[in-house]
């Protein structure tokens, strides 16, 4: 039971993280998109950069994610003794 709810705490903040960044590389693109791109090369270049930040920030939420299992499971321990 511990690791499913370990599984649910990780995915939950790499999902909230990911959906964030999401948002927010969202509106970034289309300013990028609308004011800055020269070609379709700098939309291409501004696109995989922006997957490889989201691909950080679920990364990062999912660690995010694991911490407050942790101090959950500490809590739980320390009071059953």
């Amino acid at each position: 039971m511990s690791v499913l709810l370990r599984i649910a705490f990780v995915l939950a903040g790499a999902l909230l993280l990911g959906m964030a960044a999401n948002e927010a590389l969202r509106a970034v693109g289309h300013w990028y998109e609308m004011n800055r791109a020269q070609s379709e090369s700098d939309l291409s270049q501004a696109f995989v950069i922006a997957l490889a930040v989201q691909a950080v920030c679920v990364l990062v939420g999912g660690w995010f994610g694991n911490l407050p299992f942790r101090h959950w499971q500490r809590w739980r321990t320390a009071s059953r003794h």
